[in-house]
C-alpha cells in the first residue's frame, strides 16, 4: 500500500511538470509569437516588390507579325522595370470586358532569377503572375503601351516585316490593293531599312495633304496565323508614317529617306 502511493506522487509530479511545461511553452509562444503552421497573407505590394528584385539584364519585346527587339542598356532596363512596378502597385483587377486588338508581349531577363514575362493591350497588364486592369489607370496603361509600340517600330523591323515572304505587301491606289513587284518590294524594303527615325515633327505640315503613295503590309501573326495590316503612307518622295489599324493607341512612327533629296521649303528636318 505503501508503494502505491508513493508511485501515484510520481505520478502527479510528471503530470504536474508536464503541466507546468504546456503553460510556459503557451505563454512564451504568444508573446514571442512563435508560429506553428501558421498562414502568413503577403500584402500585395509585397508581391509586386518581389517580382522586380534583381538586376535586369536584357529585355525582349515583341510586336505581333513585326517581331522582336532586344533591349540591354542598363539605364534604360532600369527605367522600364520601374514604369512597371507603377503600373502594378497602383492598379487593381477589375471585371471588364476584354477589348484587346494588338497585344505586345515580352519578358525581362534577370541575373540571378528567371525570365518573367509580360503583356500588355489596351484592357490590362500582365507581369509575371499579376495582372491589373483597373480604370484609374488605363490611360496609364495606355501610355505604357505606346512607348513600347514605338520602340518597337523601327525601321529595321518595318523593313524585315516588308521583305518577309510570310506577308503579302500591296499599293493601295483608288481603293484598289495592287500586289507589289518583286523590284518594288525590294526597292520599298532598302528605303526602309535605310530610313533615318524622326524624333521632332511637330513643325512638319506633310500630313495636311494626301500621301503621294500608300502601301499596306498584310502581316501574319505566327501565333495563331491571325492576319492584321500596318500601313506606310508616303509623302513627297522623302518621309515614312507608319501606323497599324489595330493600335488603339493610335501611334505613328515618322521616317526620312536616307537619301531624300529635293524636300520642297518647310518640310526640311531642321535638327538633322
Amino acid at each position: 500500500m505503501h508503494e502505491e502511493k508513493k508511485g501515484l506522487s510520481w505520478f502527479r509530479l510528471i503530470l504536474l511538470q508536464l503541466v507546468i511545461g504546456c503553460t510556459l511553452i503557451g505563454i512564451f509562444a504568444y508573446v514571442f509569437r512563435i508560429g506553428v503552421d501558421e498562414v502568413n497573407i503577403v500584402a500585395q505590394e509585397q508581391q509586386n516588390h518581389e517580382l522586380f528584385v534583381g538586376v535586369p539584364m536584357r529585355m525582349n519585346v515583341t510586336y505581333p507579325g513585326i517581331g522582336t527587339i532586344t533591349i540591354e542598356d542598363p539605364k534604360e532596363l532600369i527605367a522600364w522595370k520601374e514604369s512597371f512596378a507603377r503600373l502594378l502597385s497602383s492598379g487593381s483587377q477589375e471585371n471588364r470586358p476584354d477589348t484587346r486588338r494588338l497585344v505586345l508581349s515580352g519578358s525581362i531577363s534577370y541575373l540571378d532569377q528567371e525570365d518573367i514575362p509580360f503583356q500588355i493591350n489596351t484592357s490590362g497588364f500582365r507581369f509575371g503572375s499579376e495582372w491589373v486592369n483597373s480604370l484609374d489607370i488605363s490611360a496609364d496603361i495606355r501610355k505604357l503601351q505606346n512607348m513600347l509600340i514605338d520602340k518597337t517600330l523601327t525601321a529595321d523591323t518595318v523593313g524585315v516585316a516588308i521583305a518577309s515572304t510570310q506577308h503579302e505587301v500591296y499599293s493601295l491606289v483608288k481603293g484598289k490593293l495592287n500586289p507589289l513587284t518583286s523590284d518594288k518590294r525590294s526597292m520599298l524594303t532598302a528605303q526602309m531599312r535605310t530610313a533615318v527615325r524622326l524624333i521632332d515633327f511637330n513643325h512638319f505640315d506633310f500630313n495636311d495633304s494626301p500621301p503621294s503613295a500608300h502601301y499596306v503590309v498584310e502581316l501574319v501573326e505566327e501565333a495563331g496565323g491571325r492576319k492584321h495590316w500596318l500601313h506606310i503612307d508616303q509623302y513627297d518622295n522623302a518621309y515614312f508614317v507608319v501606323f497599324d489599324l489595330l493600335d488603339e493607341t493610335n501611334h505613328k512612327a515618322y521616317f526620312k529617306f536616307n537619301n531624300a533629296s529635293n524636300i520642297p521649303e518647310g518640310q526640311v528636318d531642321r535638327n538633322g
